[in-house]
């Protein structure tokens, strides 16, 4: 945890420019916009891929997006999603297992069997989430998130999920992610995300 909070990341002014960099743990106790990635990844039958948090991380035990997390300084949004992606599914930044697309429907030409596309960027979402330190306090950060849909033909037993993050991952049926933000299951920040693109990420066709 302490090698997250001194994590390098850019941050932003009001209308989505970098202006300088910050260590994680100063950019979030400043009050400066950190950059964050999302990416909700469905397969061939329309069911979406959760991953769950470890118990000792943010949001623990809680489930949540497939892949999410932070803009380090230096980088792009798209840049970020896609070595998020490979870290957190794969194992290892250069897995070399994600590749963006301008078009999820088209025929792929690209070997990669994780395919995203950036559908849109938020400035200044009022993230919410619980602390990974005792008691588990609520804390809220603001960012300015890209958010991502994806397509894989690949089964949970081809991922290689993060250890260090994550404790484990599992598919699910859209109304069965509407059950578990309704139920307290899924973590909070999950919730702007599936009311904005989960219609579009089990949109079959």
């Amino acid at each position: 945890m302490a090698d997250q909070i001194r994590e390098l990341l850019n941050v932003y002014d009001a209308a989505g420019g970098v202006v300088g960099s910050m260590e994680r743990g100063d950019a979030k106790a400043k009050g400066f916009a950190a950059g964050a990635v999302q990416l909700l990844l469905v397969n061939r039958e329309g069911r979406v891929l959760l991953q769950r948090r470890r118990d000792d991380k943010e949001n623990g035990g809680l489930w949540d997006k497939s892949v999410g997390g932070h803009v380090q300084a230096g980088e792009t949004f798209d840049a970020a999603l896609v070595r998020e992606a490979n870290e957190e599914l794969f194992g290892r930044a250069d897995a070399d297992r994600v590749v963006l697309v301008d078009d999820l429907h088209a025929t792929a030409a690209d070997f990669r069997p994780v395919r995203v596309s950036r559908v849109r960027t938020e400035l200044g979402l009022r993230d919410i989430r619980y602390a990974a330190t005792p008691g588990r306090p609520v804390i809220n950060v603001t960012y300015h998130a890209a958010m991502y849909l994806g397509w894989t033909a690949l089964a949970l037993a081809d991922f290689r999920p993060q250890e260090d993050e994550l404790a484990g991952l599992g598919y699910f049926e859209p109304a069965e992610v509407d059950r578990m933000l309704v139920t307290g299951e899924l973590a909070p920040n999950m919730a702007f995300l599936w009311f904005a693109l989960g219609g579009l990420a089990t949109r079959r066709g």
